[in-house]
């Protein structure tokens, strides 16, 4: 996750840009600035195209990342530009989570916000909090917490299995020594694993 931008949207004009926040840290200090002004650029350039009420996820240039937006109905306009394999859901959730918490502390703010012809980018700390919350997707998505569980589970118990099997003992023979089946359990199997080959 690079930057996160919040912009006033408006109608065939360019967005001004309210506030945003950029992680930069893993670039050479003289490249900085050159990057910070691409963000900006691709950022003011996804939210000027974007309509009203949508979202959208655009692939930047040579495919060097992603840049997500969300343009509400208030015409506030929220991008995150990350890499190219930031999970859609997680940049979504993040916009969401960001640009609600902003509009209920500067609600009052807003409409004078929306009618600044040039860019404002005010301080707004939880920005910075968010930008770095984030950089982990995992951490912060409850489906891909889950998911990275069950695939541990499963490499436990196919490394389990495999262990068991590299013995020296198969499958079928453990079934024919089992007490917990019967003889019709053991035969099943072995039909329905014939029935399954390929050829």
């Amino acid at each position: 996750l690079f930057g996160i931008t919040i912009f006033s949207w408006r109608d065939q004009e360019t967005p001004v840009l309210i506030t945003s926040a950029y992680d930069l840290s893993k670039l050479w200090f003289y490249e900085r600035g050159i990057a910070k002004e691409h963000l900006i650029h691709n950022s003011r350039l996804v939210a000027q195209r974007i309509q009203v009420g949508q979202r959208a996820s655009i692939s930047l240039e040579q495919d060097k990342g992603k840049c997500f937006a969300w343009c509400t109905q208030s015409k506030l306009c929220i991008t995150a530009i990350a890499s190219s394999n930031y999970p859609e859901r997680v940049a979504f959730s993040l916009l969401y989570e960001i640009l609600n918490e902003f509009v209920k502390i500067h609600q009052g703010a807003i409409p004078e916000m929306r009618k600044a012809q040039k860019d404002i980018n005010m301080k707004y700390p939880p920005l910075n909090d968010a930008l770095i919350k984030w950089q982990n997707p995992v951490e912060n998505d409850k489906l891909m917490q889950i998911q990275k569980d069950l695939d541990d589970v499963y490499d436990i118990m196919r490394k389990n299995l495999e262990d068991i099997l590299a013995k020296g003992e198969k499958l079928d023979s453990l079934m024919e020594k089992s007490k917990d089946l019967s003889t019709v359990s053991v035969k099943f199997y072995k039909k329905a694993k014939k029935n399954n080959q390929c050829c």
